[in-house]
């Protein structure tokens, strides 16, 4: 539960409020999380009704002309507007006790909740639109340094020898319309537009795409729903306070010349966890049988970089608020559009997390998730260089001072990715092998509850070791500030 949030008040009780337009005082967040507050337009209430015949029949009628019959006043016509403040139930966090922290990673994180939580309060269907977003703003340093023994090698990895300044900021806004019935069941639809401060990226850079959400769901409050559109499926492989999505510092020592031969990221059960790309989309079913465990089925359809895609990724949640257990599997299968074409790949990974939870001052976990890639060449061959199996570990802890007034976070996280694949090309049975080791400190303040100010420090290294021999090294540096803001 929220208990840092202000509950919902009216700011103008004088008024008989028939639309409530509202912002609430926290600050929350999904996947990118996933930031997420709103406004709530909740439908005439029934002493607002009465009101509202009262005042249209008091108010002086409009002559009708000759032979026209005068329309009946409505009685649900809104006629005063005042303002409220969500309550703490509209967010994460009720059902299992504690999401995380306040104003942590694990309490930033809101896959695997239904949400926004817009139920109808009266007996009475109602319609809200729910307007929420966030946007942050880092100024960041990076520094690569690769290295080799060969002298050979040393020309070609130079290009990765940068050091740089980088600005990014990105800011969304989200809009939830909901219909609500007083039985538990809703239709919901979400869009959330997005805006990037770099405007010579493309929509497939990083940090680059328009539109993140766009999706409808309809099903029971607190039961069971079906969405389909563009979304992310739930979290397994939680990162902590670093390793921000939509940043570079996410990527690790990974530099154009690493990246264009054999790049490398980590794997955490996430090939089909974010938002496709191309023309596809998702559909899941979600399912809540106990408020402390719920499922998600999800399937992806469509094309994807110009091939047809089918794939799933079930994953399932324990969530006992002090201790949380997830796991899931996935499946992805991308075949070439040509029907006399034999090239395909599959996918297949799992994985699973353990994290505490002990309120207000603690939170930690632990993740593993390992994935296999095979893939055929044109002609029906097996291809050892697209064929290979990646494996990632990692941990994150979080210590708060437990003051809701003026929130001081720490954060400390590290994980390590290994990379082998099966191009044994010069017989002797080596094969290529990569690994990727990413880590961070950081120190986070939150202002008057809603400003997050967040300095990050990273290190990482990445070694990549190619039969011939070849092998170099690369490791980045960055220190990184955001401001961000929830509402």
């Amino acid at each position: 539960m929220r208990t840092a949030l202000p509950r919902g008040k009216c700011l103008y009780p004088a008024l008989t409020c028939s639309v409530f337009l509202g912002w609430s005082a926290g600050a929350s967040a999904a996947s990118e999380d996933k930031a997420v507050e709103v406004t709530k337009v909740a439908a005439p209430t029934a002493a607002t009704n009465s009101a509202a015949a009262v005042a249209s029949a008091e108010a002086p009628a409009e002559t009708a002309p000759t032979g026209e019959q005068q329309p009946a006043p409505d009685p649900a016509a809104v006629t005063q507007v005042g303002f409220q403040r969500l309550p703490s139930t509209a967010y994460p966090g009720e059902a299992s006790g504690s999401d995380g922290l306040p104003y942590g990673s694990l309490w930033l994180t809101f896959h695997g909740q239904q949400w926004p939580y817009m139920p109808a309060t009266g007996t009475v269907p109602r319609f809200m639109v729910g307007l929420s977003g966030w946007g942050w703003v880092d100024t960041s340093y990076e520094k690569f340094s690769p290295w080799t023994s060969s002298s050979a090698q040393a020309s070609s990895i130079s290009q990765d020898n940068v050091r740089q300044w980088i600005q990014q900021a990105r800011l969304l806004l989200r809009v939830t319309p909901t219909y609500s019935l007083s039985s538990g069941y809703f239709v919901q639809g979400q869009a959330e537009l997005v805006g990037t401060e770099d405007q010579t990226i493309n929509r497939g850079d990083l940090g680059g795409a328009d539109t993140d959400d766009l999706w409808l769901r309809l099903g029971q409050w607190k039961t069971w729903d079906f969405q389909v559109g563009r979304f992310e499926g739930w979290e397994v492989f939680h990162l902590g306070m670093g390793l921000d999505q939509n940043t570079y510092e996410r990527n690790g020592a990974v530099g154009p010349y690493d990246a264009g031969n054999y790049n490398i990221s980590f794997y955490g059960l996430t090939d089909n966890q974010f938002r496709p790309s191309g023309a596809a989309g998702n559909l899941a079913v979600h399912y809540y049988p106990l408020r402390f465990l719920r499922f998600e089925v999800l399937g992806t359809v469509g094309n994807s970089a110009g091939y047809p895609m089918l794939a799933t990724r079930p994953v399932a949640i324990l969530d006992l608020g002090w201790l949380k257990l997830k796991g899931g599997v996935e499946y992805q299968h991308l075949s070439d559009k040509n029907p006399s074409a034999l090239d395909y790949t599959t996918k297949k990974g799992l994985g699973g997390a353990i994290q505490f939870v002990f309120l207000p001052h603690i939170e930690f976990g632990l993740n593993a998730a390992q994935g296999t890639v095979w893939s055929v060449d044109q002609q029906g061959r097996y291809s050892p260089t697209g064929s290979y199996t990646r494996t990632s570990v990692g941990g994150f802890a979080n210590v708060s001072n437990g003051n809701p007034r003026h929130p001081l976070l720490f954060g400390v996280g590290g994980m390590y990715t290994q990379t082998e694949d099966q191009n044994n090309s010069l017989g002797n049975g080596e094969v290529d092998k990569i690994w990727l080791w990413q880590s961070f400190a950081a120190v986070q303040y939150v202002a008057f509850q809603q400003l997050y100010i967040k300095l990050v420090a990273g290190y990482s290294r990445g070694h990549w070791s190619i039969p011939g021999p070849v092998a170099w090294d690369d490791e980045m540096y960055s220190l990184r500030l955001r401001f961000s803001l929830y509402f």
